[in-house]
């Protein structure tokens, strides 16, 4: 009876090995290149930006004191969703800083997998950077805490 050859479980071994420490390393790289998501309402100089910004692409569909749609929750069959407010009223207190910036980011429905048929937010990737979501949203959020509305605690999301 012949020996077995190892070689090709050895080959199949250090295949392996090679592939395991390029996913490790690409998921390395991967995280350390996303963005600062977090949001700094206190930062009167990102707020003030943040403002600016709100105002030129948000205010359009969102209302100048982000107020949102007139009937923002009621949704008719084959309808697009309506503005939220972004004010305390609304529902986006619910949401953690990093859900929020990556619904501005690659636009609410495309977050969730569905499209962009449900809705007219669109994705601002590419036309705002990072930095500036963040600017917005934290002015957003800036208004919550005039309205003594704490933002409630999130549960962590997963990575």
């Amino acid at each position: 009876m012949k020996p077995r050859k190892k070689k090709p479980l050895l080959k199949f071994s250090a295949a392996l090995g090679v592939l395991i420490l390029l996913l490790y390393l690409l998921s390395y790289y991967e995280v350390q290149t996303l963005p600062d998501m977090t949001l700094h309402p206190d930062n009167a100089d990102l707020v003030q930006s943040g403002k600016t910004l709100y105002s030129q692409y948000c205010a359009g569909c969102h209302g100048d004191e982000l107020e949102g749609q007139v009937n923002w929750q009621q949704k008719k069959p084959f309808e697009r969703r309506r503005a939220p407010p972004l004010d305390a009223t609304g529902n986006v207190l619910r949401h953690s800083d990093k859900t929020l910036f990556m619904m501005t980011k690659f636009g609410v429905h495309t977050l969730e997998g569905l499209g962009a048929l449900n809705s007219d937010m669109p994705a601002f990737e590419g036309v705002l950077e990072d930095d500036q979501i963040v600017a917005v949203l934290s002015y957003i959020e800036s208004v919550w805490a005039k309205g003594n509305t704490d933002k409630p605690e999130v549960p962590p999301e997963p990575e």
